[in-house]
């Protein structure tokens, strides 16, 4: 019975139907891609990249073959910041970047330049701990200062929760105050930031990489946000940096490499300072028109409640027999639903670790989804994450709740 199953399953997988942007159905041999990076893009989106990608506008040229001092290159780069500002709503108070190196170089490049003409013992910072991704950001920071303030510390590594803004130690002197909006690994998001917490003229800087674009945002209340693009918007290499035209000056911390330096960037021509990584930006002007076409950030609001819900449903109807980390609704991630099986206990700490490694064994190896098991969470088995970016197809969802409900039947 367990072979047949799979077998069905196997054949749904490869005839998943998605709307073409010509709004008819189609069925692709699409891969059930559940990675976190780089994640699942909009099969319309590939589609034009696939017409456009060997001659760009009639250029009789690819995009991945334009001169970057040639006023073609420009046009591109243009519009993808037109696109991008229009689906964020990004205001004229913020430049947009699309800086090289993702988001791990905005880590060291944010108190590289906010710290600029600072004496080294004013170089402080607050980071919100939620996670594995503001620990990462942390240890750049501490590279550079030794006043880098943890507003709280989960003492078991795990991050399932945050404390209260009234129980948070906040550092009054601070420069800015940093947090990651969604945290990857064991399904962290803030669905509303506590934007009272942060104290009066202390900037706030957000790494937004897992949640961008899938609701709206006050850009207006960041001194910085960024986020890097494989994840909702395009592929690896870029990452999409929104900083308020203030912050951006000549103070920066001596010794700052010139790819960090965002004056130097900001006074290029076309913010241009060194060869861009053209293709994903291009594709990523791709993706963000897409988006706008569908509706804009309403629209992918409403469809990552959707995706999130389908998955969370299925978890809260199975007796016990799911059961999610990140427990409080405030916490929960739209974007990365990661669970276990059999959890009992206290903090979801998985109990039946050999059930765990068959599920993800079927849904890897036999199905050959793709990056369903998430990173280490410390605990005693590995633990299950379904990634649900802004382009994921709601019908991918459904197939792995399918298999979720099936695979239940057969083990509960």
């Amino acid at each position: 019975m367990m072979a047949s199953a799979t077998a069905r399953l196997a054949g749904h997988l490869k005839q998943v139907k998605l709307n073409s942007m010509y709004n008819k159905q189609v069925s692709y041999a699409r891969a059930i891609n559940l990675s976190a990076g780089c994640a699942a893009l909009p099969l319309p989106v590939l589609e034009r990249a696939q017409r456009e990608f060997l001659d760009t506008r009639d250029l009789g040229m690819s995009i991945t073959e334009l001169g970057y001092r040639t006023r073609n290159f420009h046009v591109e780069m243009e519009e993808a910041e037109a696109s991008f500002r229009e689906l964020m709503r990004v205001p004229d108070t913020h430049e947009v970047h699309f800086f090289n190196g993702g988001a791990t170089l905005q880590f060291a490049a944010i108190p590289m330049n906010l710290w600029g003409g600072l004496k080294p013992q004013a170089r402080k910072a607050n980071y919100i701990m939620s996670g594995h991704w503001s620990e990462k950001s942390v240890r750049e920071a501490r590279l550079f200062s030794d006043a880098v303030n943890e507003t709280w510390t989960d003492p078991t590594g795990l991050y399932f929760s945050v404390p209260e803004p009234s129980e948070w130690s906040i550092d009054p002197e601070a420069t800015f105050m940093h947090y990651t909006a969604a945290d990857t690994r064991q399904g962290f998001e803030w669905q509303e930031f506590p934007y009272d917490a942060v104290p009066k003229d202390m900037e706030l800087v957000c790494d937004a990489s897992a949640n961008f674009g899938s609701k709206p945002v006050d850009i207006s209340k960041y001194g910085v946000i960024f986020a890097a693009a494989h994840k909702n918007f395009s592929t690896s290499g870029v990452c999409y940096t929104v900083i308020r035209k203030d912050l951006i000056n000549e103070d920066v911390l001596p010794g700052t490499p010139t790819m960090c330096n965002w004056h130097k960037f900001q006074t290029s021509d076309n913010k241009i300072y060194n060869v861009p990584v053209i293709f994903a930006i291009w594709l990523g002007r791709l993706t963000t028109e897409h988006m706008l076409d569908m509706g804009g950030l309403p629209y992918y609001e409403d469809l990552a409640k959707r995706r999130a819900n389908i998955l969370y449903d299925a978890i809260s109807d199975s007796n016990g027999f799911y059961s999610t980390f990140v427990t409080d609704p405030r916490f929960m991630s739209r974007m990365n639903i990661v669970f276990t099986i059999g959890s009992g206990g206290e903090k979801g700490v998985g109990r039946n670790a050999e059930l765990v490694q068959k599920f993800l064994k079927e849904a890897s190896e036999d199905l050959g989804w793709l990056d369903i098991r998430s990173h280490p969470l410390g605990i005693e088995s590995d633990a299950i994450r379904v990634t649900t970016y802004n382009p994921q197809p709601i019908e991918t969802v459904e197939v792995v709740r399918d298999y979720m409900l099936e695979f239940q039947k057969r083990h509960q």
